[in-house]
């Protein structure tokens, strides 16, 4: 965790926000710590005295930690990086299936996906018909367009931020301090590590158990480049965000909407995080799960009903009554996952301003 964004964030507790409360947290435990980057501590609640870990530089600010880490367990307790050959005996022995698998191959469609188009050994991909990586970077890039470049002042949010590209490419894009938070502690930890080192180290699957280790790096000079220490990474909820109301001048989430319980909160929490006159970039392939996100809570996709999701989230935006100036489009996302399959996703990019006086009535949406 890096001290900069602590401070300059000035995050509070998650357990005294659902109460109604604005408790600042303390760095109350420092047990590593490098060149003002806290690889170990604990944060600390003044008020109702609950307690957070940082491990592996990602501070754990949850609402409910004890659920969170007893569900997570076996990921904040892995190791960040396993020896190629050693990593692939144990997928062996372990086979499919397992927490360990998992991992893998949620990694290299995540990487592949956000790095893979820095990667020498990839060369010519895409040409054939098979997609290309560096959706997430595409995404960003149309959504910018469609925003528009003046924004208060402020540090930018990335929500559901996966391995990290996307917390690049808005340091790199806005010269700004970045946060990007996750619930997923594999593809934090790797986020992390990559922003630090920027460098990237993966195991992008072939077929089945078999993977090959994949190295290179990234920010090389007339490439990606972003300041140094303006990129972080941390292990947050969208749905209980540590922080007080208008402190981002910019908020992106990229595939995330799908992917929450309550998409009509998220939205509501990520209107609320904004600063006035502040911009959200929002993008979804609208592939919901009803075992993340309850029918009920879809936007669209119903057979009877509100069957297309577009209209419903850009009314939502609108009729918010914070939000305003709701722009759409749509993009290309492939997702890999392996050698001989692959998804290919038309996401939907929404993009808003949170209305500097939120008294004004709410703009009409898009047509």
């Amino acid at each position: 965790m890096l001290i900069g964004h602590f401070e300059r964030l000035a995050p509070v507790c998650p357990a005294c926000r659902a109460a109604g409360t604005e408790t600042p947290l303390a760095l109350a435990v420092v047990e590593a710590e490098r060149g003002g980057d806290v690889e170990a501590g604990i944060l600390a609640c003044g008020g109702c005295g609950a307690e957070y870990p940082i491990l592996d530089g990602l501070p754990v600010i949850v609402p409910d930690l004890p659920r969170y880490a007893g569900d997570n367990l076996f990921y904040l307790l892995a190791r960040p990086e396993i020896p190629a050959a050693v990593a692939g005996l144990i997928g062996d022995a372990t086979g499919p299936g397992t927490a360990f698998d998992a991992i893998r191959q949620h990694l290299s469609t995540y990487v592949w996906d956000h790095w893979g188009d820095h990667d020498p050994a990839e060369g010519r991909a895409g040409e054939d018909g098979d997609g290309r990586p560096g959706a997430v970077a595409r995404a960003l890039a149309a959504g910018f367009d469609l925003l528009g470049p003046d924004l208060p002042d402020g540090p930018v949010l990335d929500l559901g931020c996966g391995t990290g590209r996307s917390v690049a490419e808005l340091a790199a894009r806005t010269g700004r301090p970045v946060l990007g938070i996750d619930l997923s502690v594999p593809l934090a930890r790797f986020a992390r590590g990559a922003l630090l080192a920027r460098r990237i180290a993966y195991d992008r699957r072939r077929v089945g158990l078999a993977y090959d280790r994949r190295r290179f790096a990234i920010g090389q000079p007339g490439g990606l480049s972003w300041p140094e220490g303006a990129a972080d990474v941390w292990l947050c909820d969208l749905l209980a965000l540590p922080f007080r109301p208008g402190t981002f001048a910019l908020a992106a989430g990229l595939n995330v909407v799908d992917c929450l319980t309550d998409p009509r909160a998220g939205l509501a929490a990520i209107t609320a995080a904004l600063a006035p006159g502040g911009g959200a970039v929002l993008c979804t392939p609208f592939d919901w799960s009803g075992n993340v996100t309850p029918h009920a809570a879809w936007l669209g996709g119903r057979s009877r009903g509100e069957s297309e999701p577009e209209p419903a989230l850009a009314r939502l935006m609108a009729e918010s009554g914070a939000l305003h100036e709701v722009r759409t489009g749509e993009v290309p996302w492939h997702v890999r996952l392996h050698e001989r399959a692959r998804v290919c996703y038309r996401a939907h990019l929404a993009v808003a301003r949170r209305r500097a006086d939120p008294e004004r009535s709410p703009a009409q949406a898009p047509a």
